[in-house]
């Protein structure tokens, strides 16, 4: 479920925004809740620590 966080919170970070200075999205980008979200829940799914 953290590789699936951690992955998702990459995925906030457009390739045109990434830079030296920019590697993890704001706290406040709302796009990181949208994504890590829904991307724990399925991991936690697939572990079968939740059902469906």
């Amino acid at each position: 479920m953290k590789l699936a966080a951690a992955d998702a919170i990459a995925r906030a970070v457009s390739s045109d925004d990434l830079g030296p200075k920019h590697i993890i999205p704001s706290v406040f980008d709302r796009r990181v809740v949208e994504l890590v979200a829904p991307a724990v829940a399925e991991a936690a799914r697939a572990d079968g620590k939740i059902r469906a």
